[in-house]
């Protein structure tokens, strides 16, 4: 199955972008156990593995995009309009929250994981690095801005390659045709494993693998079910020694994440409480909810200091800060999808299309032309 937009990645990208909010915000204060089932679902649903597969949805999401439109420079347009413009707007957010509202001294009994990142006062400097992307001090999730970035400038590419060996119409034998298809995946993939450039294979395998699975899984449900759940341990169990940037992680969190999606998109009636229209929602902004989370977390453990009556510290603190901080991250993602990325996304586009436009018009013919080459009458 191969359509042009499935709601069920929508909504696991949401669900994915939950589970970092929700772990973030279990982790402010310390000293505090939390209660044993949502304990075992934070432990289930583990941050490092919830980007990676963002990583992963994005190279596939992206890769049918362009194999129905192959044009890069109208592509690239709208990929850089769609994530630079969130993206500034969540750092400087970010950066006149936690400036603007502090508690100074930072007060005992919360994690170095949290205490690290916003004491002392961030500075401008430190800004202006998260702005150019060589750090992401003043919103951490901001890190994982630049894989995205790299893997659309490169993916463009690599589907134009595949794109000059047709894939074979019967993926059930090894034809000569087949194996070159499969060559030529694995020379890409050997050749980016040793690159410097480790990190595509997120998105390349995402394009290329998932679609493989995909098509040999085929209408067996009970094979969607093996190859989903091998995905989620692998990449549970990969994210739990996680080494961003280094192929013992990025390869097999890549191959996890591929199954995962192979899983869902093999059969429309595989995990179709998927398509509940609340986690559509979540899915729609979730890029924002992602983003933003991050000084609402701030925000709210600073709510969560301020009424320790209510909030005791400790196991107590962390659920009110967790809940707080994703009701109000939820809020602000709304406006932000609303007033931020759609608009970017709508300029991008127009952008995108007059760039096109431009690109197919044939030459203009100036006047000398016309003078030295008169039409026939």
């Amino acid at each position: 199955m191969d359509k042009a937009f499935d709601p069920r990645l929508e909504s696991m990208r949401g669900i994915a972008a939950l589970a970092v909010a929700a772990h973030h915000g279990m982790s402010a204060f310390a000293g505090g156990l939390t209660p044993h089932p949502l304990d075992w679902l934070l432990f289930a649903f583990n941050p490092a593995a919830a980007v990676m597969f963002f990583f992963v949805l994005s190279g596939y999401v992206l890769g049918r995009a362009l194999e129905r439109d192959s044009r890069i420079f109208p592509f690239l347009v709208r990929r850089a309009f769609r994530i630079i413009p969130p993206f500034f707007f969540a750092v400087l957010f970010a950066f006149a929250f936690v400036t603007l509202i502090r508690i100074d001294p930072a007060p005992s009994g919360l994690t170095e994981f949290f205490m690290k990142p916003f004491w002392p006062e961030p500075t401008w400097y430190q800004l202006w690095d998260n702005l150019i992307l060589r750090s992401s001090w003043i919103n951490g999730p901001t890190w994982s801005i630049w894989p995205e970035l790299v893997g659309s400038a490169f993916l463009p590419f690599l589907v134009f390659v595949h794109k000059l060996v047709p894939a074979p119409n019967d993926s059930t034998t090894l034809s000569p045709h087949k194996w070159r298809w499969l060559l030529l995946f694995f020379s890409i993939s050997v050749a980016l494993a040793f690159s410097a450039f480790k990190l595509v294979l997120w998105f390349y395998l995402g394009f290329f693998l998932a679609k493989e699975i995909a098509d040999g899984i085929g209408a067996r449900k009970w094979l969607s079910v093996i190859a989903f759940v091998v995905g989620f341990v692998l990449l549970k169990v990969t994210a739990d020694h996680a080494i961003y940037y280094k192929s013992a992680t990025v390869i097999p969190s890549a191959v996890a994440g591929a199954l995962m999606i192979g899983a869902v998109t093999a059969s429309r009636d595989f995990m179709t409480w998927l398509e509940v229209k609340a986690l559509r929602f979540l899915g729609r902004i979730s890029f924002s909810f992602y983003l933003l989370h991050w000084p609402i977390f701030y925000l709210s453990t600073l709510a969560v200091i301020s009424y320790p009556a209510l909030f005791p510290f400790g196991q107590f603190g962390n659920i009110g800060t967790m809940a707080i901080s994703i009701a109000c991250a939820l809020c602000a993602a709304t406006i932000s999808y609303r007033f931020i990325e759609l608009p970017s996304l709508k300029i991008g586009r127009s952008v995108a299309a007059s760039i096109a436009s431009r690109r197919a018009q044939p030459p203009a013919r100036h006047h000398w032309q016309t003078y030295q080459n008169p039409p026939r009458q």
